[in-house]
């Protein structure tokens, strides 16, 4: 039944997801283009233009996938998505299950576009258009590529999990009389609240990776604990390690949010 609600997402977001893309993309081609041609005085203007509309582009695709999200829970549409024969929990399974498909596709849409913006510039300045990747690959730790592209993953799923939380647990009737400020008093809470808790974990947690030195790259038993007292007694030290212990807590707040969401879809939904 997931797949098939699966489905139903994508053939009820094309329409507004796909023009937005195309849109975005043909702007950030199209800036590249101009970059690349060393046309004067708009030459670096589609530069700055594509670079920025590459970074747009991710944000753009979720806000469309949160205003699909009210409105077809809590919107008018919500009647006919309540009408649905099965539990709560699996509408929203599939609709969180959709939601970070799709911002994972617009997030590798970001990376080859900013790959291009290198490339693009490469040509600009004369040199072949691989120079770039084949310059800035040289000093990247295939570990460090892994490593970054699993944050991102994490960082993704917890986004659209607890973006979906949030608007469910606003829209409890509980909350009905803020209307959709329910949902960005919990957002603006859970963020503060994870900016503590994450930098606690990065610093006492004994789980990081090693930054300098010969062994560059490995994950050592510890913390920023060290470095955090070498910056209060000298303020230009650099650190040695990065402390990943904010990674089990992104994963354990995402398990819990999807639980609460869930149950709030499941057993206390409410509709205007």
């Amino acid at each position: 039944m997931i797949a098939t609600l699966f489905a139903d997402e994508f053939r009820t977001t094309r329409k507004t997801i796909l023009p937005s893309i195309g849109i975005k993309l043909a702007i950030i081609v199209a800036g590249y283009l101009v970059a690349a041609l060393k046309l004067p005085i708009i030459g670096g203007i589609g530069m700055s233009v594509g670079i920025a509309a590459s970074i747009a582009l991710t944000p753009a695709v979720l806000a469309l996938l949160v205003a699909h999200y009210w409105r077809t829970m809590y919107g008018a549409q919500g009647y006919f998505t309540m009408t649905i024969p099965v539990r709560g929990r699996t509408i929203f399974a599939a609709k969180v299950l959709y939601g970070f498909v799709a911002a994972v596709v617009a997030l590798a849409l970001t990376v080859g576009m900013l790959l291009l913006a290198g490339i693009a510039h490469s040509l600009s300045q004369g040199a072949g258009p691989l120079d770039f990747l084949r310059e800035g690959f040289a000093f990247v730790e295939p570990r460090t590529v892994w490593l970054a592209a699993a944050g991102f993953l994490l960082f993704m799923a917890y986004t659209v999990v607890s973006g979906a939380t949030a608007m469910s647990v606003g829209a409890e009737s509980r909350f009905s009389h803020l209307g959709f400020g329910a949902p960005v008093i919990f957002m603006v809470i859970l963020y503060f609240a994870m900016q503590l808790v994450g930098l606690a974990a990065m610093v006492f947690v004994p789980f990081g990776v090693r930054l300098t030195g010969p062994d560059a790259g490995s994950f050592v038993a510890e913390g920023m604990m060290r470095d955090l007292t070498a910056a209060l007694a000298d303020p230009s030290a650099e650190p040695g390690v990065l402390g990943l212990g904010i990674v089990p807590v992104f994963v354990l707040a995402a398990i819990a949010l999807a639980w609460w969401g869930a149950t709030s879809v499941d057993r206390r939904t409410s509709l205007r």
